[in-house]
């Protein structure tokens, strides 16, 4: 079960680094509203893939805290950590969408280090314990 833990984390840091690569994206192209033609498709697709992978993210961030719980309880904390920062960096890319406010971007940036940094340290954490 503790591989299934590991693979898990693994997912959460691939997804994480996926949802960074759309949503520069969409930061380097523009967003749908400030372009037009093949350009306002594809960063469309772009944003729309990273909207799902954030709720990918946040359905993994539940299943990994609760995975952790039941197999490696020392790493609970962590685990929820990771997924507060998860769910905090979503509501900040709402709150981006809603308000075009630069500073909810910014705010986006920082919880996807911040989650990053936190799953990569229970990534290596669960590995060192195998």
């Amino acid at each position: 079960m503790a591989q299934t833990i590991t693979t898990r984390v693994r997912g959460q840091l691939s997804m994480l680094t996926i949802a960074f690569l759309l949503g520069m994206a969409v930061n380097l192209i523009g967003l749908p509203s400030e372009t037009s033609g093949g350009t306002k498709t594809a960063t469309s697709i772009f944003l729309g893939l990273h909207g799902l992978v954030g709720l990918g993210l946040l359905v993994g961030a539940i299943l990994t805290s609760i995975g952790v719980r039941k197999t490696r309880p020392e790493y609970s904390k962590l685990a929820g950590a990771g997924g507060a920062a998860i769910g905090l960096t979503l509501v900040c890319g709402l709150a981006d969408m809603a308000t075009e406010s630069n500073w909810w971007a910014y705010l986006m940036g920082v919880g996807f280090i911040a989650s990053f940094l936190l799953y990569g340290k229970l990534f290596v954490q669960l590995n060192r314990a195998k």
